[in-house]
C-alpha cells in the first residue's frame, strides 16, 4: 500500500502542536496577568491534545512522527521560550511573537488542508475538528493579546455609540457652561 500523500501535514501538525503546548505553558506559568494565564492555559491544553491526536493517526496509519522532516511553524522555538519565560511585559511577548508574522495579512494557513481529495473519513475528521479548534483558539488568545496590549479593535457600531455618547456629553457641558455664566 502506498503512503498517505497527506502524512507530511499530518507529521508537521503533531510536531508544532506539541512546541505550541510547552511555549504557552511557559507564559501561563511565567505571567502575573490570570485572563491571560487562563486563556493560555486553556490553548495550551488544546495543542497538547492536538499533538497527541495527530501523533496517534499517524501511528494507526503505520508511521511515527518524525520532527526533521516537519515544517517548522517555530524556527527560532528556543529563543521564543526563553523570551516567554523572561520577565519582559506581556505585551513585549506579544510584539515579539506578532512579529516573527511580518506585518502582512496574515491568511488562512487552514484553507488548502483539504486539497488533497485522498484523505479518509477518520483523518478527515480529525483534521475538520483540529481547524475549528485552531480558529476559535486565535480568536481567545487574539482578544487576550488586544486586551493586554490595550488595542481593543471596536466594530463601527460601537464607534458610532461612542461617538453618540461623547456628543451628548459635549451638549452637557455646553449647558452647564451656559448656566454658570449666567449666575
Amino acid at each position: 500500500m502506498n503512503e498517505p500523500t497527506y502524512l507530511p501535514l499530518l507529521n508537521s501538525i503533531a510536531v508544532n502542536e506539541a512546541k505550541g503546548q510547552i511555549l504557552l505553558d511557559a507564559w501561563a506559568k511565567a505571567t502575573k496577568d490570570e485572563s491571560l494565564a487562563a486563556a493560555l492555559r486553556f490553548v495550551a491544553i488544546r495543542e497538547g491534545e492536538h499533538a497527541m491526536a495527530f501523533t496517534k493517526r499517524m501511528c494507526e496509519l503505520g508511521h511515527a512522527v518524525c520532527e526533521e522532516k516537519a515544517y517548522q511553524v517555530f524556527k527560532d522555538f528556543d529563543s521564543l521560550v526563553a523570551c516567554v519565560k523572561s520577565n519582559i511585559s506581556d505585551g513585549e511577548k506579544v510584539a515579539r511573537l506578532q512579529g516573527r508574522r511580518g506585518n502582512e495579512e496574515r491568511k488562512d494557513p487552514f484553507t488548502s488542508f483539504f486539497n488533497d481529495t485522498s484523505i479518509d473519513p477518520q483523518t478527515g475528521e480529525l483534521l475538520g475538528r483540529y481547524i475549528a479548534e485552531e480558529r476559535d483558539s486565535g480568536r481567545r488568545l487574539k482578544a487576550e493579546y488586544d486586551r493586554v496590549c490595550g488595542t481593543m479593535q471596536s466594530s463601527g457600531s460601537e464607534l458610532a455609540e461612542l461617538r453618540a455618547c461623547v456628543e451628548e456629553l459635549r451638549m452637557e457641558v455646553a449647558k452647564l457652561k451656559g448656566i454658570r455664566s449666567v449666575a
